[in-house]
């Protein structure tokens, strides 16, 4: 992610499966929402979306399947943590791989 300070960034081996996992910071919560979605549009561009799942508690919560891998993207208050596939795989199977991950 282009945005915010990077605090962690590493390809984490889970279920015989790779993740990429980064997490960044931001100064306040209005910044951290509004590089959200400036993050979540630039990570879709160019790609297929094959299925997708937004959260309806804060729309701060997205899991997407391109053609290429699986991702999701969080926002919690002044942190957006990515945690993205090197293949596919459909959104249930990949939310309950990746959430500890998210952490």
């Amino acid at each position: 992610m282009q945005e915010g300070k990077l605090l962690k960034s590493e390809i984490v081996r889970l279920d015989g499966e790779d993740f990429y996992v980064e997490k960044v910071g931001f100064k306040d919560w209005h910044v951290c929402i509004h590089s959200y979605y400036l993050i979540s549009d630039r990570l879709a561009e160019g790609h297929t979306i094959v299925e997708q799942r937004w959260s309806y508690e804060d729309f701060c919560n997205i899991t997407v399947r391109l053609e290429d891998g699986t991702y999701t993207l969080i926002r919690q208050v002044d942190v957006i943590a990515l945690v993205r596939s090197f293949r596919p795989i459909p959104i249930d199977d990949f939310d309950r791989m990746a959430q500890p991950l998210i952490m």
